[in-house]
């Protein structure tokens, strides 16, 4: 299992040193608009996929779906650092863009992409990354872009190390072939009764979930109602939409984290604390860590009831900005202190 015991986000976007000193089982991350939170569920993602920087050109991680030929600027002033303790160990990556004078040759470029290279724009730059101190030194793969190609070093990540998967509020749709990927994956796994028995929190009378295909032979996922009609689950709503994406996210990060942005959307606040009963469950069944950002009050509230049994598996993180443009800080709240926390006032809309 892939576990956070603490990160810090040394520099990224403008969270520089933001810092969570200790992570529980389960994290709510609220605080006002701008402050950073979804900043810094991007940066825990960018730390527990440190060994892939090829997500470092993420659209949920670029806040668009256009073509950017150094990811590195837009994230940051001159080099990326995060920080943070995994499993009990602590680890560092730092990641920077170097722009090359001139082509390289298809040489330095090694593994299957190497015999396509010549197709490709002419590269432009390195992405150079540097894990635990030790420089990766040859180049794995090439992200190319119509403003020219990028290569990047890949580390080797230990064998079965799980998944940490992010659920953005952006440029993620449900039809979406990912989304079919995990569906499937779930639907072999024998649990597709308790998915559709959790959209009905939501979704009064659903039966059954399946894929359908349109005429343009495009998948999506479609919601069967007591009187057998059919529904794109698009066409069901917001709450629909987050409780499929919340139960298939849970699936596809087991034994590992995830990442969820606006938890809340979508989900009635009368219906939130069966939510959360739901949430600790697939917590327990795969395993998973779970981070999530949040404006709600009703929401923070239902997390404390559900984990009255067990607070020291449930913290609250609140960000604040010291002063306009001061660092951005945070206070904890978790075990006994949950109670506090339900006399503060936690949410900003």
């Amino acid at each position: 299992m892939i576990r956070l015991n603490s990160f810090n986000a040394v520099r990224y976007r403008g969270i520089d040193g933001v810092e969570l000193p200790s992570l529980s089982r389960a994290n709510l991350i609220t605080g006002e608009n701008g402050v950073g939170k979804t900043a810094l569920i991007e940066a825990m993602w960018l730390f527990t996929g440190r060994y892939n920087p090829s997500l470092l050109w993420n659209a949920n991680i670029q806040r668009s779906s256009g073509s950017i030929l150094d990811p590195v600027s837009s994230l940051t002033d001159g080099e990326l650092e995060l920080r943070g303790e995994e499993n009990g160990k602590s680890h560092k990556i730092q990641q920077s863009f170097l722009k090359v004078e001139g082509d390289l040759p298809s040489a330095k470029i090694s593994g299957p992409l190497k015999d396509g290279v010549k197709n490709l724009p002419p590269v432009v730059g390195i992405i150079r990354t540097c894990l635990d101190g030790q420089q990766a030194e040859e180049s794995q793969g090439l992200h190319a872009t119509p403003l020219g190609s990028v290569l990047f070093e890949t580390l080797d990540a230990p064998a079965g190390r799980p998944n940490c998967v992010i659920e953005s509020a952006k440029f993620q749709h449900e039809t979406s072939a990912e989304y079919i990927r995990r569906y499937s994956d779930l639907v072999r796994r024998g649990r597709k009764k308790d998915l559709v028995e959790a959209l009905e929190i939501v979704v009064e009378g659903a039966e059954d979930m399946e894929i359908l295909t349109k005429d343009s032979e495009e998948s999506y996922l479609s919601i069967v109602l007591e009187d057998g009609k059919r529904l794109p689950l698009h066409d069901l709503g917001g709450g629909a939409v987050r409780l499929v994406r919340l139960m298939l996210g849970f699936s596809a990060a087991r034994d590992g984290v995830l990442l969820s942005d606006e938890l809340e959307n979508g989900i009635h606040y009368t219906v939130q604390r069966e939510l959360w009963d739901r949430a600790r469950r697939w917590m327990d069944e795969w395993n998973v860590q779970l981070v999530a950002t949040t404006h709600s009050a009703e929401l923070i509230d239902a997390a404390i009831d559900a984990f009255s049994d067990s607070p020291g598996d449930l913290s609250i993180h609140k960000l604040f900005r010291n002063g306009d443009t001061g660092p951005v800080k945070i206070v904890t709240f978790t075990g006994d202190a949950l109670v506090g926390a339900k006399d503060l006032n936690l949410e900003v809309r």
